[in-house]
């Protein structure tokens, strides 16, 4: 007798048990089928892939000369400045993968049940984006939060916008033709010692050091005489960064313009070769039977959560018709949403595509 009602209590406990496991703890909701107001809960989304493109160009500054109608008759085999311009060539790309939040993934969870069981805990970023959750005691993920590194402010090259040696010349009273000459003779002058300088003096030449060192003072010189005569030249390196969202339904899309007299322009306004990115799935999720998106909008999931299984892609940026950087990357949304039962168990997402890398059992 004792050991026939041992027996049912056994099973008795087992089904408590097994009812308490069962029950349900919260209930997960796409975003846009919530009701206003809905209290008792929290939203968490997945996270999307933004292509960042760094898009390298070297900008050129033409500036004219304030004695550059005289150049021909001094300098012939030099081309002067003959306006204010700017020149614009297009050196690079550099592709930075980086995760935000999905819109079209983001879910709505509403706690169901208060007593009872273990407590549901979520672990979200400050952006939304899920990073674990799980039902036990407190359970933590290892490592730490992901830290957005801030880049440093690039320095700005800083242009000469005065000219000493004109406004030398200027407070002189001479005509525009008259200091022509005198600029010309400068640089003939330069020029002599240059040439004394690498041919003449032995003692010198024996100094590597102080030779350079006085070589590329005449340079600089004749540099800021020629500048007078044939304008000047400023060349710097700008990065213009242009963020693409790879989309399912349009694999190409226009982003910006280049030509070498605009530069860089977003979208398609401008004139120039049109920029394009081309995002190719390689279906290396095809074989998983997900649910559709209408599936995945229209019911709520108790005790369950999504996640994704993200794609690769083949990535091309193109001007034109010249493929300027080809390469692969992992695009979350180009892959499928699944559900993950939370049972007594916690699950870790990665927060740059939303794949669960972790599960561990209470």
């Amino acid at each position: 007798m004792n050991k026939s009602v041992n027996k049912f209590a056994l099973l008795l406990l087992a089904l408590t048990i097994t009812f308490s496991q069962l029950q349900a703890q919260f209930a997960t909701t796409f975003a846009k089928n919530v009701a206003p107001g809905q209290q008792n809960g929290l939203y968490y989304s997945l996270p999307q892939t933004v292509l960042q493109l760094d898009f390298l160009i070297e900008e050129t500054q033409l500036e004219k000369g304030p004695l550059s109608d005289y150049a021909s008759n001094y300098l012939e085999t030099i081309e002067p400045v003959e306006y204010e311009s700017t020149e614009y060539k297009l050196l690079g790309v550099k592709m930075i993968p980086t995760a935000t939040p999905d819109p079209n993934a983001l879910f709505f969870v509403s706690m169901t049940s208060g007593r009872g069981g273990s407590k549901v805990q979520f672990d979200v970023l400050p952006n939304g984006i899920i990073r674990s959750i799980g039902i036990g005691n407190g359970l933590e993920p290892e490592g730490e939060r992901p830290m957005f590194r801030k880049e440093p402010p690039q320095r700005e090259p800083k242009m000469n916008e005065s000219n000493e040696t004109f406004i030398g010349l200027m407070t002189a009273g001479k005509s525009n033709a008259q200091m022509a000459k005198e600029v010309a003779d400068k640089i003939e002058e330069i020029r002599k010692a240059k040439f004394y300088l690498i041919s003449g003096d032995v003692e010198m030449a024996s100094n590597p050091e102080t030779f350079n060192a006085m070589y590329q003072k005449l340079d600089a010189m004749e540099q800021e005489y020629m500048s007078l005569l044939v304008g000047k030249r400023i060349t710097k390196q700008v990065v213009k960064t242009v963020y693409v969202i790879p989309n399912k339904e349009i694999p190409t899309q226009t982003v910006a313009k280049f030509s070498e007299t605009e530069g860089l322009t977003l979208g398609t306004s401008g004139s120039g070769s049109m920029i394009t990115v081309q995002t190719l799935s390689l279906n290396t999720t095809a074989a998983i039977n997900a649910p559709s998106q209408s599936a995945v909008e229209s019911m709520s999931y108790e005790n369950k959560v999504f996640y994704r299984v993200p794609e690769t892609a083949n990535v091309k940026v193109m001007v034109g018709q010249k493929i300027l950087f080809e390469d692969r990357a992992v695009v979350s949304q180009l892959g499928v949403l699944l559900m993950a039962p939370v049972n007594g168990s916690m699950l870790v997402f990665d927060p740059e595509t939303g794949q669960i890398v972790n599960m561990r059992m209470q």
